[in-house]
């Protein structure tokens, strides 16, 4: 059974400002986002950018009215957390998913729901470790994220992927190049 990630608006945007959204659904995961979410005028996503995501199998997910409902409890015992946010949790509970977001409450009433959590570093992570995509995309991903202001990752995490990525790179340049032979030894 292929695991679900529901998405939260934050990392679409995110993940778009990054341009990994076309990527993210190479990834051997069913992506989900609520509904309500989409809808968001925020995320400022074209019918163009919603199409490709659909076909890519992104899945939107429309709440049931007894899933609206339980949404709305949490709202009551989480006040801190939106609308969408409880949209967002409740969505991963039902199935039985890992919820994709940035947000330090969201994230607490998450884990207190034994969910898993994980943000788009992970994400950076899953498609460094799959090879889904050529590591420059994720390079020029990690220094939009850490160039701007409004996307509020930890600037170490950031820069200890960065080196990590660009270190791999040039030592695959390298040997690309013929200057490094991994059959040859210097000892």
């Amino acid at each position: 059974m292929t695991c679900v990630i529901v998405s939260d608006a934050s990392c679409l945007i995110d993940l778009r400002k990054g341009g990994l959204l076309a990527v993210l659904c190479d990834l051997p995961y069913r992506f989900v986002v609520p509904l309500p979410v989409r809808e968001l005028e925020v995320l400022d996503f074209s019918e163009q950018q919603w199409q490709q995501l659909d076909a890519a199998g992104m899945i939107t997910y429309d709440l049931a009215p007894k899933e609206v409902a339980q949404a709305l409890k949490v709202k009551e015992h989480h006040p801190a957390l939106s609308a969408n946010d409880c949209f967002c949790l409740v969505s991963a509970l039902i199935h039985s998913g890992i919820l994709l977001t940035g947000d330090a409450q969201l994230r607490k009433a998450a884990n207190n729901k034994n969910l898993r959590v994980h943000g788009v570093l992970w994400v950076v992570d899953k498609l460094d470790a799959r090879r889904t995509c050529p590591k420059e995309l994720l390079i020029q991903a990690l220094t939009v994220w850490q160039e701007d202001d409004t996307v509020f990752l930890p600037q170490h995490e950031i820069s200890r992927r960065l080196e990590s990525l660009t270190q791999t790179e040039s030592v695959h340049e390298r040997s690309v190049s013929g200057q490094l032979d991994p059959t040859s030894s210097d000892k």
